[in-house]
């Protein structure tokens, strides 16, 4: 290694060792890096956070995963929106007895919640516009039909609208009159061509059931001139005639203007498609179970993914080393993670006592590596058999002794609970809300009631719309979804979760870490300046100190090896 010549530190670029023969720049940078230590040390703390960060930010996000899976499982509170869950959905089955395909004849939508039942359908008549055409057969839709006069059209409920014919008008322009009117008067026109060389006008409403009519003739009766109506107004050459649609649901007659029937069986919407008497339609209503199946497999999907990050976090090798991808290895938060899901997916639910309580007695159970499987045939037979209590163990179950009290958020992971709440007005408002005599258990805003933090009813919301004094039971038997969705969110909450909490103190540890190390870094850089400038110094005086000693020699007339 030179112990002398030309080096850059940092910013400065000098001579060493021209003098002194000493390697200076070496015992600059030795000194930096030792000084510069510090940082080192502090620079890879911040390098662990960040790993760290991301690996909470991974759990966060695959913990999300399972509450969105929960979506559709859990109680649905809300009044406003349409309950998709799983156990309210419904499905049909429609049979023929014919060989005429059922959902030829009509189609059926049925509304979440609605009730399970069988019904037969008979469709009888489906329900048509009135349309009637020209008696008359013309040769030129384009000649002019050489008639003056005026008239009203319009279907039954619509506004009728006057259209003005002058001689000068042919069968296609007549039409084309008809039709910029139709918006109000239910009434469209077309000139369709019969044969060759003649052509029609047909008139067709809008709305089925709704009779057209041809009033206040003024001039020459257009319309009889070209044969849609006789002198009475009466249409003489019928194409179809206005009819309502007839359905049979269990032998009883139900008539309709349109050909849509979802007024007649609560939650249920039929349509005719075409009617077809004598052919019996069973219509049965079931729980829609290959969708409640499909919904909870994704959720079993979606928590193995995140078991199987929670393991990733958990290796040892062989050699007993912790896998060096495992940033979480006994952390502490990731451990409440796994200890709180576990427990909740161990424990019992629904009614208790006879019924099925369990994730395994509904077919779901934990393999050694703690990740979820579905046997599909019993979990098949349960939902058939046992619908209610396979509710019972994935939904939370709300009953209340008041129809003006009702539950409006559930975040709460207490298990279940059962209590008397003491509602006291002040006139329209609600002044008071206890639990045995303890009225600091809530928060009362206008008609909303919220349980207080580091209560039994933390994360409950109730809301109450009735006037007067009242005291009301509530009994809440909590579901695994609604459990594991509360527990999930205490973690994993982008605002104020557990897990964004801490991602947020090691962004505030590495933005002072990295101040300091920044501040050591100066220190150390300022004193491997100074040492630049102490040994250039050195250097200096040292090399001025031998051309001295040179002269001095020469004048002497020795050099240095003399003594």
């Amino acid at each position: 290694m030179p112990t002398n010549g030309i080096t850059t530190l940092g910013n400065r670029t000098f001579f060493f060792g021209g003098a002194s023969g000493i390697d200076t720049s070496a015992l600059v940078k030795a000194a930096y890096e030792q000084r510069k230590r510090e940082a080192d040390k502090i620079d890879l703390q911040i390098e662990n956070n960040l790993a760290k960060y991301s690996a909470y930010e991974k759990i966060r996000t695959l913990s999300n995963d399972v509450k969105s899976s929960l979506t559709n499982i859990k109680k649905n509170y809300s009044t406003i929106s349409s309950n998709t869950g799983l156990f309210d959905q419904r499905t049909g089955s429609l049979n023929s007895s014919s060989s005429t395909l059922a959902t030829g004849l009509v189609s059926v939508a049925i509304d979440p919640g609605t009730d399970l039942g069988n019904f037969s359908l008979e469709v009888m008549v489906k329900a048509k516009v009135q349309k009637s055409g020209s008696d008359s057969t013309f040769t030129d839709k384009n000649l002019d039909l050489g008639y003056a006069g005026t008239f009203d059209i319009a279907i039954a409920g619509k506004v009728a609208s006057t259209i003005n014919v002058t001689a000068d008008m042919s069968l296609q322009e007549l039409a084309t009159a008809i039709n910029s009117q139709a918006a109000t008067t239910g009434v469209n026109a077309a000139v369709v061509q019969t044969t060759p060389t003649n052509f029609q006008l047909v008139l067709s409403g809008t709305d089925t059931a709704k009779a057209i009519s041809i009033t206040n003739v003024t001039g020459t009766n257009v319309m009889q001139s070209i044969g849609v109506t006789d002198g009475g107004g009466t249409f003489v050459n019928p194409i179809q005639v206005a009819s309502q649609a007839e359905v049979k649901i269990d032998n009883v007659s139900y008539f309709r203007d349109s050909n849509n029937f979802d007024d007649v069986i609560p939650g249920i919407k039929l349509t005719v498609k075409n009617a077809e008497p004598g052919t019996l339609i069973d219509l049965n209503i079931e729980n829609n179970n290959e969708g409640i199946k499909e919904g909870i497999q994704k959720f079993i999907d979606s928590y193995n993914t995140l078991r199987d990050f929670i393991k990733s976090q958990q290796v040892v090798g062989e050699d007993g080393d912790v896998d060096k991808d495992a940033i979480l290895f006994g952390d502490s938060l990731l451990s409440n993670v796994n200890l709180s899901v576990q427990r909740i997916l161990g424990g019992s639910y629904g009614g208790g006592g006879t019924a099925l309580s369990t994730l395994r007695e509904v077919g779901i159970t934990l393999d050694p590596d703690n990740k979820l499987v579905m046997d599909e045939a019993k979990f098949d037979t349960a939902v058939i058999d046992k619908f209610d209590e396979v509710r019972a163990v994935f939904e939370t179950n709300v009953t209340s002794s008041n129809t003006e009290f009702r539950m409006t958020k559930n975040q709460s992971t207490t298990a279940s609970l059962a209590f008397a709440i003491d509602i006291t007005m002040a006139g329209p408002a609600i002044s008071s809300v206890a639990v045995g005599g303890d009225t600091s258990l809530f928060t009362i805003s206008g008609s909303t009631i919220t349980g207080n933090a580091g209560t039994a009813y933390e994360g409950m919301t109730f809301a109450y719309v009735g006037t007067t004094n009242t005291t009301v039971n509530i009994d809440i038997k909590s579901g695994i979804a609604d459990s594991l969705d509360a527990t999930l969110f205490k973690f994993a909450d982008i605002l104020n979760g557990d897990l964004s909490k801490e991602m947020s103190n090691l962004t505030s540890q590495n933005t002072q870490m990295q101040q300091r190390s920044t501040r050591v870094i100066e220190r150390a850089e300022a004193y491997r300046d100074s040492l630049i400038n102490k040994y250039a110094n050195f250097e200096s005086r040292l090399a001025a100190a031998q051309t001295v000693l040179a002269q001095l020699r020469a004048l002497l007339g020795t050099n240095k090896d003399d003594n």
